[in-house]
């Protein structure tokens, strides 16, 4: 549960904050599981909804810069990037993508929700669901390449 909480949050104190909250749920609410099979899933819906109830808090109107992608970057470079990086340093550039964008990348690519229910959650349009995903989508793939860039110049 604690991936869930690094994922949604932008640092540490933060995912720690989303984790508390999402044990003292799933503590205070246990009495409504009636499927042990259904446990799981049950608990990921509690913190995933713990991070979303944090984002909410915490929103602000921020702008994305335009940031374009190395245009000289082709599929074999995205692909060896891809193939270089563990999974931590995967969860620690979501962890810098901006609010709404790493917000909507989460919802969309990790936990599976369509745009309408992000932006049912989220309280915007879809629209803007599609947009900050493309934002974040855009910038992870210029920092990925970037950062293998540095790695392999490092070698």
């Amino acid at each position: 549960m604690y991936s869930i909480c690094m994922r949604y949050a932008k640092n540490k104190d933060d995912a720690d904050d989303i984790f508390q909250q999402g044990f003292y749920l799933v503590y205070k609410n246990i009495g409504q599981i009636r499927d042990a099979k259904a446990m799981s899933g049950w608990i990921k819906r509690i913190f995933v909804n713990a991070a979303l109830e944090n984002y909410n808090k915490k929103k602000k109107i921020s702008l994305v810069e335009d940031e374009q992608l190395d245009t000289s970057a082709n599929l074999n470079s995205w692909n060896e990037a891809m193939s270089n990086l563990a999974a931590e340093e995967i969860t620690n550039l979501i962890q810098k993508l901006p609010n709404a964008c790493r917000t909507a990348f989460n919802m969309y690519v990790i936990d599976n929700m369509t745009h309408k229910e992000i932006a049912k959650k989220l309280s915007i349009s879809e629209g803007t669901s599609k947009s900050n995903l493309h934002d974040a989508r855009k910038i992870l793939k210029r920092k990925i390449i970037n950062s293998n860039k540095i790695n392999l110049s490092l070698s």
